[in-house]
């Protein structure tokens, strides 16, 4: 048998066990933890668990950064990294005393200043 011949004879048992082998499957998880913390991804093979949820596309995962990525109810949301910029405290008549014109100097239950002013929180 000539060397085309036999090349052509393995080509066509590889054809024939591929036919043979099943399918591969790709589901896309995200494993997370008992917080909903994102800790692993998997595309196949599977670790044990229940802890998962299944998503559509895999840049999910892979475009994302996965520490603001959440898993609540089963359900995956992204967390707004921006910070917030909203005061919660005003100046009032009662509430936290503090130093007049220091707003960080917290006075406790027992101290005493010559000026004092109170800052109490907004509403919202």
């Amino acid at each position: 048998m000539n060397p085309v011949e036999e090349f052509y004879k393995a080509l066509k048992l590889v054809e024939e066990e591929d036919r043979k082998r099943l399918p591969m499957v790709k589901e896309y998880r995200m494993y997370y933890d008992k917080n909903g913390l994102v800790t692993a991804f998997s595309e196949t093979d599977h670790p044990d668990g229940d802890n998962y949820i299944v998503v559509d596309n895999p840049d999910v995962f892979h475009k994302a950064n996965t520490l603001l990525l959440r898993v609540v109810d089963k359900k995956l949301i992204t967390l707004d990294a921006k910070t917030s910029d909203q005061v919660r405290l005003k100046k009032s008549t009662q509430g936290q005393p503090v130093v007049k014109g220091m707003a960080a100097v917290a006075l406790g239950l027992n101290e005493e200043y010559l000026e004092i002013e109170y800052y109490d929180r907004t509403n919202s």
